[in-house]
């Protein structure tokens, strides 16, 4: 075979694997013959070493190795360094260790401590950034979102808008998951991370999110301001989690890799898919995944999904019963009527909680309230306008000594306008299924009533108001705030000029024309 320099022989392995250029494109590129490009490929693949491997060694034990076959490779075996690199994310392994155990495997001569470090260590220099990381089994998962969006139409009017791709890569076995969601708030970030536990069958000891504004409010190297809703999830899950740090590239290589790879790999085979839903989007994205997580790893040998088998899901902590529910967080005030009101519904609260700020924790399907870190009070989510949620054990009849207000005590103010307006405000009291539940709009109404007695308003006029509305059961506080800006009268005398103007023994004006 004919020979060449050793500079170019190094350079027809690294144009073959590393820029995985054919023959023929590396026999131009050195001005060599092709044939003998193949014959020098050939000889490296009988000797079954890596291409890693060969790299490490020196001159003369690479022109030993092609040229005398049956020649010793080296003074002692040399370890399967991927092998060993694959070994070290395990949390109880160490070079010393793995030393150890070489040296009993050739009991009869291997090279010494210093040299196996230095040696790996140069093997690890020549892998990619994501890789050369040893990050330790079950321990980490870097969290981000992709910077290209996939476009979804909408079948009927053609519309598009954006899915946010959410990916996450475990730290020690590179392996992927991606969902496509709306976009990138609390809700859709969280319901990701279930989704992610979920493809895992497990959960890391650390989340690492990349500074997303779903995770952390205000970003600091030492103490960044997290998300209240993503510290509670953390806790369903019992994780943790370490924002990534702004200034330190190593923290997030590993996910941006994904992210690369991601894009380069899964979204540019979806470019020209037109999809319609982000159920579509996700089932497509599903159908994709397993070839890469089965794709082979050139450095490595192994795919990452033999590693998350083998490396990261043994060490993974176990599931919860339940997933995670999305939970929203408001500061809201108890009222006089002991209830908190939340999107228009109203949630109860013991009766000593009057006046106090209350912490609201709510889902899709419950609501929460805490006082002083202390559940006080659950109940089913409601939507309907004006619902209410009142349990019994709230209810403050027996303890009318603790209230300010009294059902009896609001008709009495009432009657110092007249009795209409007493029998409206007992009336209001009348139609909830318990009086207190009607302080709150009585409340109202005694308001609205003082500040146009400020006005100049008799207390006359107001008692006609409220007999208006007993009259046409206009009992909501909306209903009688109209009243007071239309009064019943001018409406009554606009009401009969408009039946008289189109009354049929009417002439009108135009008939003396």
């Amino acid at each position: 075979m004919e020979k060449i320099s050793m500079l170019k022989i190094k350079e027809v392995f690294r144009l073959k694997y590393e820029s995985k250029l054919s023959a023929r494109k590396i026999s131009r590129a050195l001005n060599i013959s092709h044939t003998v490009v193949n014959r020098y490929i050939k000889r490296f693949e009988d000797l079954s070493l890596s291409y890693e491997v060969l790299m490490l060694l020196s001159d003369k034990e690479i022109v030993s190795k092609l040229f005398d076959m049956e020649s010793k490779p080296s003074k002692y075996p040399i370890p399967d360094w991927s092998k060993i690199h694959q070994e070290l994310r395990s949390k109880i392994v160490t070079l010393e260790l793995l030393h150890e155990e070489y040296r009993n495997d050739y009991p009869e001569g291997h090279y010494g401590y210093t040299w196996f470090c230095n040696t790996y260590k140069a093997y690890a220099k020549k892998l990619s950034p994501s890789m050369r990381q040893i990050h330790k089994a079950g321990e980490k998962v870097f969290i981000d979102f992709s910077g290209v969006r996939q476009a979804i139409a909408d079948p009927l009017t053609g519309e598009i808008q954006y899915a946010e791709i959410f990916v996450a890569v475990l730290g020690a076995s590179g392996y992927p998951f991606v969902i496509a969601v709306p976009s990138q708030k609390k809700a859709d970030f969280i319901y990701a991370h279930n989704a992610m536990f979920k493809a895992f069958d497990g959960v890391p000891e650390l989340l690492v999110p990349d500074n997303l504004k779903s995770a952390v409010t205000r970003v600091d190297r030492y103490e960044p301001d997290l998300n209240p809703d993503y510290v509670k999830l953390a806790e369903h899950y019992s994780t943790a989690i370490m924002p990534a740090r702004g200034y330190k590239p190593q923290d997030k290589s590993l996910v941006e890799n994904g992210v690369k790879l991601m894009q380069r790999w899964l979204l540019a085979r979806l470019r020209h898919t037109t999809f319609y839903s982000i159920a579509q989007l996700n089932n497509k994205i599903n159908e994709l995944m397993p070839l890469y997580r089965n794709k082979k790893m050139k450095r490595l040998g192994v795919s990452r999904q033999e590693l998350f088998d083998t490396i990261d899901k043994p060490a993974l902590k176990p599931l919860p019963a339940n997933d995670y529910e999305y939970k929203e967080l408001k500061l809201l005030k108890v009222s006089i009527d002991y209830h908190i009101q939340l999107d228009y519904v109203l949630y109860s609260v013991p009766y000593q909680l009057i006046h106090k700020k209350v912490e609201v924790w709510f889902s899709t399907k419950m609501v929460s309230i805490y006082f002083e870190g202390k559940e006080v009070a659950t109940h089913p989510r409601l939507y309907r306008r004006g619902a209410y949620s009142t349990q019994k054990a709230h209810m403050s009849s027996a303890h009318q000594k603790y209230l300010e207000w009294s059902p009896g005590r609001i008709m009495n103010w009432g009657l110092t306008i007249g009795k209409h307006t007493s029998k409206l405000l007992q009336t209001i009291m009348e139609r909830k299924p318990h009086p207190e539940m009607g302080y709150r709009s009585c409340l109202g109404v005694m308001r609205i009533f003082e500040k146009h007695k400020e006005k100049g308003v008799s207390e006359e006029q107001l008692d006609e108001i409220a007999s208006y509305a007993l009259r046409y059961q206009k009992f909501r506080l909306k209903q009688i705030k109209e009243l007071l800006k239309s009064p019943p009268q001018e409406q009554e005398d606009a009401m009969a000029v408009a039946l008289l103007e189109t009354h049929e023994n009417v002439r009108g004006s135009s008939y003396y024309e």
